[in-house]
């Protein structure tokens, strides 16, 4: 997919100034100028929009309220918590401001279909800013998926990665299809008291086991209890396999584990653990078709005889540059179209690109250069499979169609749940924008 520069940029505004958009997005923006141009920062902290307007150079506004009325902007991208992204969306819409909407794309799926229809009645482009469908090893397996070289991949494992939003984009991406039904499991259970961040605090563990079947044939398996490595129970990001009929992309997490914060005494002082950035390994197994017919005659089991080393690449100035693999006589090759100067290093080298090659692709869109690569249905389906998956577990793992239809049992107690944690109705546009999101 190539990014074809704008004579026009999109006037844009990062909403939210806390630390996703000044690890992440503040990096970002100077590569960016030929799709966006940033003319504002908006957060109810004072400081936080004084500090990051200051850094990038644009107008502080406190208020979604002013910046919409300003006529400074027609589009903005919203990095605020989960719970407010409903709010913003709809808000933004009614005033005719396309909006992308960080990942998850919001909580239930009575707002992802309000926030969709709201966008299409007043004809704007929102869509959700989720880039995990653009992890260098994602490319690469959709590299692999249209290469043909494994045989046709009809079945995805994955364990310990990012059941959820995240995971459903990605596997829509793959599929290129919506699935028609979803089975899925639960188990809690107590664990020691820690903190992930110092905001977010735990003493149990949800396991989450979730099957996805799509009309191909492609069969999802997608299941993990604790994504961010804590208690030593998994590396990061995971296993992840995707099942061919000759053969196997397999990828698992590097020597990686987030930083925590375990709890010292009963007034909650904590103390930070050490994190390590994360990192990947990853091969292709492949049966030769000869070999294998010769095995098969002689009644022997059949063992991948070629296996290739899966790797990142890189620019002489150290730019992400795509992912390959060398392969008997050819090579495969996945080319990062969005080389950066400026692609920051939190997380992953790689990731900066991602979050960026959303934004741009996003500004194409509101040009009418070409639709989102992940536009709104999609991030509707996303939020589907989830509801679906909550759906599941309330029916003790029962087979739940997709498309989902009406209204949802899961979805009603999520919003109660909702109400509760926030102390205002979640589906109260003006009560949720009131909302100052503290965390730095």
């Amino acid at each position: 997919m190539r990014f074809p520069t704008l004579q026009e940029p999109v006037r844009l505004a990062l909403i939210g100034a806390g630390n996703r958009s000044q690890k992440i997005y503040q990096p970002l923006f100077e590569d960016l100028k030929p799709w966006i141009d940033l003319r504002a920062v908006c957060d109810p902290v004072r400081e936080h929009a004084d500090s990051l307007a200051q850094r990038l150079g644009v107008r502080a506004f406190y208020d979604v309220h002013d910046l919409a009325a300003s006529g400074e902007i027609e589009a903005a991208v919203v990095v605020a918590p989960i719970p407010l992204h409903y709010a913003y969306s709809v808000y933004l819409s009614c005033h005719h401001i396309h909006n992308l909407i960080e990942t998850a794309w919001c909580s239930t799926l009575s707002q992802a279909r309000a926030m969709v229809r709201e966008a299409e009645e007043n004809g704007v482009v929102t869509s959700v800013a989720e880039n995990f469908y653009r992890y260098p090893i994602d490319r690469f397996a959709q590299t692999l998926r249209d290469d043909g070289y494994i045989g046709d991949i009809k079945r995805i494992f994955t364990y310990n990665d990012h059941t959820g939003f995240h995971s459903n984009s990605r596997w829509l991406v793959f599929a290129k299809e919506y699935p028609d039904w979803v089975s899925a499991m639960e188990h809690d259970m107590a664990t020691m008291p820690c903190y992930e961040t110092p905001q977010r605090f735990h003493d149990h563990e949800l396991f989450r086991s979730r099957f996805y079947h799509f009309p191909s044939g492609l069969m999802v398996f997608d299941q993990a209890a604790n994504i961010k490595g804590m208690l030593g129970r998994q590396v990061r990001p995971g296993f992840t396999e995707w099942h061919g009929s000759r053969g196997t992309l397999a990828q698992q997490g590097g020597r990686y584990s987030a930083p925590h914060y375990r709890v010292l005494d009963n007034n909650h002082r904590t103390e930070a653990g050490i994190g390590v950035h994360p990192d990947w390994e990853a091969e292709i197994r492949c049966c030769d078709y000869v070999d294998s017919l010769a095995y098969t005659n002689d009644i022997q089991p059949i063992h991948p005889n070629i296996i290739s080393k899966v790797e990142r690449y890189y620019t002489e100035t150290g730019a992400y540059a795509g992912v390959r693999a060398a392969l008997p006589g050819r090579e495969i090759n996945y080319r990062n179209p969005f080389i950066m100067k400026n692609s920051g290093d939190h997380y992953f080298k790689e990731y900066g690109v991602c979050v960026a090659a959303h934004m741009a692709d996003f500004a194409l869109s509101i040009r009418g250069v070409r639709p989102c690569e992940f536009g709104a249905r999609d991030a509707l389906m996303s939020m589907m499979m989830e509801a679906g998956a909550r759906e599941s577990v309330l029916q003790n793992g029962a087979r739940i169609s997709l498309p989902l239809m009406g209204e949802l049992e899961s979805d009603a107690l999520y919003l109660r749940q909702l109400k509760k944690e926030m102390g205002v109705d979640p589906l109260d546009v003006e009560a949720v924008m009131a909302i100052r999101a503290e965390k730095p």
